[in-house]
């Protein structure tokens, strides 16, 4: 899953450089540009690396959030869907869209929980632990695409940023 958090590192970049072209443009009296706002930015730079992985996906029938989802569940094995939901960022409705799509390609499938009978567990598919090493090349190369300019001060800036973030009510 490091592979997956590093591929944001390219957002937290632009954030960085977002924190610092706000304070300076404020500092000489400047309101900054929409383009200066942190979550404009963020927003912008996600939505261009989510068409990365997207186009990178496609070949394998998915888009990027049924591979996150993927790859969660192969990491962990089995999962509820509100743990999913908080390992991804994803909110419920979405995660349970994204689930029943992959229930239905036989690439997800629901257990019952055995600590508790209301509940269902997802596990990852036979199918799905078929392309778990497409789909680790897939993280690898875009990631490596993404990585390329940066060094490693960037990446572990990125990293403590995406703790104090992750940290947020």
């Amino acid at each position: 899953m490091l592979l997956g958090v590093l591929a944001v590192c390219f957002c937290s970049v632009y954030a960085m450089v977002a924190v610092v072209f706000v304070d300076r443009a404020r500092i000489h009296g400047v309101e900054p540009p929409l383009s200066g706002c942190i979550g404009f930015r963020l927003g912008a730079t996600h939505r261009r690396v989510d068409r990365l992985f997207n186009r990178a996906y496609k070949p394998l029938g998915l888009d990027y959030p049924q591979a996150q989802i993927l790859l969660c569940l192969l990491d962990e094995g089995l999962l509820h869907a509100h743990d999913l939901a908080g390992r991804t960022g994803y909110d419920p409705s979405t995660v349970s869209r994204l689930v029943r799509e992959l229930v239905r390609r036989k690439l997800v499938s629901r257990k019952p929980d055995p600590d508790d009978g209301r509940k269902r567990l997802l596990a990852p598919a036979k199918r799905a632990r078929e392309l778990q090493p497409r789909m680790a090349q897939i993280q690898e190369r875009v990631n490596d695409r993404l990585l390329r300019t940066l060094v490693r001060r960037d990446v572990d800036g990125f990293l403590n940023l995406a703790e104090v973030l992750e940290r947020l009510p």
